[in-house]
């Protein structure tokens, strides 16, 4: 029997009633649009060689930990480290979202850097989305443990891309027409395109005035690793996440590292410390007090949780020790939780939407249907309960 981890968790009452509108939330995500940018990736995804035994038997490094460890040990030194690739894939917050929302049967509007003027072949046009591509991708190498990964990337074209860049590919009355024929509006990782926060200022600026529905729509916004941006660009970033917010209301996400580094800079909630799951039962709650958007996402592989201007909820994650995929599973969790604010769902319930997306990827490496999706609520609390890697 499960029994709520704190006062905010309301898995099994987000449950009950999520599994009440299914047939409803379907027909909702097919109506919905959403406009995605900028980023793209050529993604190779390893998995590294503990031992080997001859050319056809290794055993896999199952550990960031163990990782770590052998580059520590070689300090000073050197080391050979074999990779094994498992998977190589066109990526990044924007490709990887816009699957996750097509497979559920959202028109999305994908302007990215996809290869320009000459599409990636990696790249796969999907069926209803409508492509922009804006420059070439960065690329990324990415070595999977059971507990963590390390995603080491050549972001060179993806520091490019500008607020000219847009226009100069696509003009501005044309940008304005796909913002009003969207409901969402999404933008990532914003850690690393450095010119989203000038891009953000030109759409307030010269797109916002132009459109009259901004209220009915939702801005969102993967935040990525913030580490290696300064306290002032978190600062300007939040104040330009605020004056959005007047027009229209914005979703931050940040899993629970982000969440960590962003709690340092902010006066009234640096006793965020623990990056264990009791840390974090109300640092959403505390960090929105300070930043003051709609909706604060913070997400982890055990828990998500979502605080708005005045509520706080707790969700539990469908969790395994042994994910087979995990580059990508930040994506689908906000993919998930978007649209389902976007149609209508309650907050706690559209995370509990976003935790099973992730769930059932970091399992196949695929992005789910919505049959796919309703089978994993279905089952919600047997993945909680057992930690089974397999779907279905």
């Amino acid at each position: 029997m499960y029994e709520p981890q704190n006062n905010f968790d309301c898995t099994l009452k987000s449950l009950e009633t999520i599994k009440k509108k299914l047939k409803q939330l379907e027909t909702a995500i097919l109506k919905k649009n959403c406009f995605l940018g900028f980023d793209g990736y050529v993604d190779s995804l390893y998995s590294v060689v503990q031992n080997r035994k001859n050319a056809d038997e290794w055993t896999r490094m199952s550990t960031l930990k163990d990782f770590g460890e052998l580059l520590i040990d070689v300090s000073g030194s050197s080391a050979n480290v074999e990779r094994v690739l498992k998977k190589r894939i066109f990526g990044g917050f924007a490709p990887n979202t816009c699957r996750a929302m097509n497979a559920l049967g959202t028109k999305v509007y994908l302007l990215a850097a996809l290869g320009y003027p000459k599409l990636n072949e990696l790249y796969i046009s999907l069926g209803n989305v409508e492509s922009f591509p804006i420059a070439n991708p960065g690329q990324t190498l990415g070595l999977e443990f059971d507990d963590g990964k390390v995603m080491i990337t050549d972001f060179e074209p993806i520091l490019n891309i500008t607020w000219k860049t847009l226009i100069d590919i696509i003009q501005p009355d044309n940008l304005v027409q796909l913002i009003n024929n969207s409901d969402i509006l999404g933008f990532g990782h914003w850690a690393l395109v450095p010119n989203l926060n000038d891009i953000w200022k030109h759409f307030l600026n010269d797109l916002f005035p132009s459109i009259s529905n901004l209220k009915n729509k939702l801005f969102f916004v993967d935040i990525a690793d913030i580490r290696k941006r300064s306290a002032n660009d978190i600062k300007e970033l939040i104040k330009i996440l605020q004056k959005i917010n007047d027009y229209i209301p914005v979703l931050l996400s940040a899993n629970d590292q982000e969440a960590l580094y962003l709690s340092r800079i902010l006066p009234n909630v640096r006793n965020l410390k623990s990056t264990q799951s009791l840390g974090f039962i109300e640092s959403g709650k505390k960090i929105n007090r300070e930043i003051n958007l709609s909706y604060l996402v913070i997400h982890s592989p055990h828990f998500a949780t979502i605080s708005t201007e005045v509520d706080h909820y707790w969700i539990t994650e469908g969790f395994t020790s042994k994910p087979k995929f995990t580059v990508g599973a930040g994506d689908h969790f906000h993919s998930g939780t978007v649209l389902g604010i976007s149609c209508g769902l309650a907050p706690p319930e559209a995370i509990l939407m976003g935790n099973a997306l992730t769930a059932i990827f970091v399992r196949t490496g695929n992005s789910p249907n919505f049959y796919q999706l309703s089978q994993f609520i279905d089952r919600y609390m047997e993945y909680i309960t057992n930690d089974n890697p397999n779907f279905p």
